[in-house]
Order: structure tokens, then sequence, then C-alpha cells
């Protein structure tokens, strides 16, 4: 069987035939009965049926594009169609691309750069040799986890200071190796990801959300965009982002189009490539790169590569190279246990719902 990373790093040149997808994307057994559970296999109007009589909890709207153009979109509940969602640390993957945007503007050398010196706090040891390209891939030597209560560095004893770049600064370090592709061990981290943003904030001269705006959300025609901020006024560049539909289904389309929106370079085809190249392997069928998340979905053929953006809640944005797709699910389930199920079935039906593209 070709195995589902290789897959993963060849998937954008929209030249893969149809077998070889059908063949890479194959789940294990185990990922196969994950996603034949009976409510991955309803219709998209069977999923806005149980959207609206609430039994998927706050799903707030679901959008699909394909081949460049709208094809789907809906809300569900408060609200109207367009209005914006926290997609929380959905916005973490946003950061990735300012990264790659700073660096092609020649304000960062690249992903070996030290982040101490732009953090004005030199440190010796692990604190020192943390890299850009540690925290773009949840790996650095900080005492982390927001997965772990008890970490020090857990996310929300962050939210509870008033200001969080002291806290992330003052974060003791792990023990820390790095394997043999110099990857340190995989630790989700949301502070790492705010001091990611303060890196770009010095870099370029200019505040995170003022530089994403832009740099990034101004090519592709977003407003409107509201970031968090810490009460001293920080902006979380490590998610929390309010943001539409329309806008979250074009950054999906210009890092599918490999940086590119209405043929203007937006962001360097090779930071796409490498943002999306896989460092932790957390689960059979799932894959990290630099802020990105990699599992397959499925389609009316079978499965599908897929990269995303997620945030807690079940808020994704998904891009499905060999269906030329994206796919965003909005939701408010926040901090629930089925959240993220919910939201998979919805991305399946929409998947599902779309055509198979025709072999070149």
């Amino acid at each position: 069987m070709i195995h589902f990373e290789k897959c993963l790093r060849v998937g954008f040149a929209h030249v893969l035939p149809i077998v070889l997808a059908l063949v890479c994307f194959m789940p294990s057994p185990a990922a196969a009965q994950s996603h034949s559970h009976p409510l991955a296999q309803l219709s998209l109007e069977q999923i806005e049926a149980q959207i609206e009589a609430g039994e998927l909890g706050k799903i707030r709207a679901l959008s699909a594009e394909q081949n460049g153009e709208t094809v789907y979109r809906k809300r569900f509940g408060k609200g109207e169609l367009g209005d914006r969602v926290d997609i929380k640390s959905a916005g973490k993957s946003i950061t990735a691309l300012a990264v790659g945007a700073a660096i092609a503007d020649r304000k960062l050398a690249g992903v070996e750069v030290k982040v101490w010196p732009f953090l004005g706090s030199p440190r010796e040891g692990p604190h020192g040799a943390i890299t850009i390209g540690d925290l773009l891939s949840m790996s650095s030597a900080l005492d982390c986890n927001d997965w772990e209560r008890r970490s020090p560095g857990q996310e929300e004893k962050m939210y509870r200071t008033r200001i969080w770049r002291d806290f992330a600064l003052g974060l003791p370090a792990r023990d820390y190796t790095r394997d043999a592709d110099g990857d340190g061990p995989f630790s989700y981290c949301t502070a790492g990801v705010f001091l990611l943003g303060q890196v770009v904030e010095k870099a370029v001269g200019e505040r995170f959300d003022l530089y994403v705006q832009r740099r990034l959300f101004d090519p592709l025609g977003i407003d409107g965009a509201d970031w968090r901020r810490s009460r001293s006024g920080e902006v979380q560049s490590g998610g929390q982002l309010t943001i539409s539909d329309t806008a979250l289904l074009k950054i999906g389309r210009m890092v599918l189009d490999m940086g590119t929106w209405e043929g203007e370079q937006i962001v360097p085809r090779e930071w796409i490539k490498s943002m999306l190249t896989p460092h932790h392997q957390l689960g059979e069928q799932v894959y990290y790169g630099r802020l990105w998340w990699a599992m397959p979905l499925r389609s009316s053929r079978g499965f599908e590569a897929a990269w995303m953006m997620k945030g807690n809640g079940g808020n994704i944005v998904a891009v499905v190279p060999n269906m030329d797709a994206v796919l965003v699910v909005q939701t408010e389930n926040y901090n629930k246990s089925n959240a993220e199920r919910r939201a998979f079935m919805a991305l399946t039906a929409l998947l599902k719902s779309l055509p198979i593209p025709e072999e070149e």
C-alpha cells in the first residue's frame, strides 16, 4: 500500500491519477471502522435536517467550493448567512501563512532562525535553541501542553494572566531531544504559537493582526476578521479568530492553488509545500505539518487526502486537492467531547455531495 504521507506530498500536483488516489487513501481497518459509522453515511440533506433539529449541537455554517466556484453555503440557527464565528485554534493555520509571508518579505531568514533574539529576552540552553520551525511544528522545548491540565504552559493558565507574553516567556524547558529530522517531540502548545506571532510582529515592525490584514486578507478581499486580545492588548496569534465562512473559503482556495489568488502570488509556492509537509504522525491516518493537520476524508469514490485548519468545537477548513475542493464547517460546539465527530459527519456529507472531477 502506498503510504498516506507520500500521497500528501504529491497531492497538490493536480495530476495524480484517480486510481492512485484510491490506493493512497484507503484507510486502516480502525480508520475505516470509524468512517463507516451509520451517521457518517448521512446525505447532506439528512445532515441539514439533523442540524436544524438541534441534534448536532450548534453547527452554524456549512460551505463548499469546487473548481474555484462556491457550490454550497448554508447558515443554521441564529444569525444571518455570512455572520462571523470564532474558529478558535483553526486560526493557528493563518499564523503559518503569516510566517511564510514574512519570509517572502525578507523580514525573516527562514524556519531555522532562533526566536529568542526577536523576543528581547536572550536565553541559554534548550530555550535559546528554539527556532521558528519548532514553534510551527508544535515541537519546541517549552514545557507546554494544552492537552494536559497540569502542564505549566496549558492554554487556560495563560488566559488568566494580563500579559500573555510574560507568561509564555517564563515557561520552563522540558526534557528535549531532536530526532533524525531535527524535530523535537510533539506537544500542542498555544503559547508557543502566540510567541510566533510576537516574532512576526518584531520582524515586520507591524502589529500581527495589521500585518495579516495588509499582507494576506486585503489581497483576498477579506475584511471584518477579529483576533482575540489579552487584557494588555496582545493579539492572540495562537487562534481565537472571528471570521466569516466566505473568508475561509478564500483562504482555503489560495492554499489549494499553491499560494496564488486571481493570478497574484500571495504566499510563495515553496512555502505552501513546506507548510504542508508532515512533521509528526499522531495516529494511523493523522499527521501534523506546520500548524496544519492532515487526514483523509471520504468522498463518493473512497478516501481523499485533506489538509485542514482545525479548532475547538469542530471548526474546520478542509482543503481536498484531488477533489479541487474547499470545505468549511463553523460551529459553536466549544469544549464538547463529540464536537469534532459531528463536524466530520458534516464534512463527509459535504464532500460526498460534490461531483468527482473528470480525470485529465
